[in-house]
């Protein structure tokens, strides 16, 4: 694997693992969110933040009356491809959605947020700092029944301006 690959933005995938956490809001929302999607957008990567176009492909399966497994590929360019996988669980008493993000060039994230509307407000937590710190934000917005958009948004270095790191489409195929 190149240098690139290794440095691939993958922050999109959190974006990907965290739409998939949005179904546990409920058993209905569970069923809705199952399924295989593909989707395309932009990404940041590298210490200079350069924007690259991706497009990926993840199956979501139920797992249990609460929780999602998302596996998957994403694509920059066409020879550069990461795995990616996410396991997320719903708690139906408090709301809260939490769980792991593998797949990204600084170890295993977790997730952790709260459902708002039909809408998801979520924080990536990295073990370590990337783009000079360790939590990002994700917004997961259902754009309708088999469409959805995933933002992230975090600062590009220590300090810096606040910028869209990952801006996804998903869309049921």
């Amino acid at each position: 694997m190149d240098r690139r690959s290794r440095r691939s933005p993958w922050r999109v995938i959190p974006l990907l693992s965290l739409l998939a956490g949005t179904a546990g809001a409920s058993a209905a929302a569970l069923e809705r969110y199952a399924g295989t999607f593909s989707g395309s957008g932009t990404i940041l990567e590298g210490p200079n933040a350069t924007s690259h176009q991706v497009r990926c492909r993840f199956t979501i399966l139920p797992q249990g009356a609460t929780g999602l497994t998302l596996q998957g590929t994403c694509w920059a360019y066409l020879i550069i491809a990461r795995s990616i996988s996410a396991d997320l669980t719903w708690d139906p008493r408090s709301g809260r959605v939490t769980g792991t993000y593998t797949g990204s060039r600084v170890g295993t994230a977790r997730l952790a947020g709260r459902q708002a509307g039909t809408d998801f407000d979520l924080t990536i937590e990295w073990p370590k700092p990337l783009y000079g710190d360790t939590a990002a934000q994700m917004k997961v917005a259902s754009l309708n029944q088999d469409r959805f958009r995933i933002v992230v948004t975090d600062h590009i270095g220590v300090n810096g301006p606040v910028r869209a790191t990952t801006d996804l489409t998903l869309l049921r195929r």
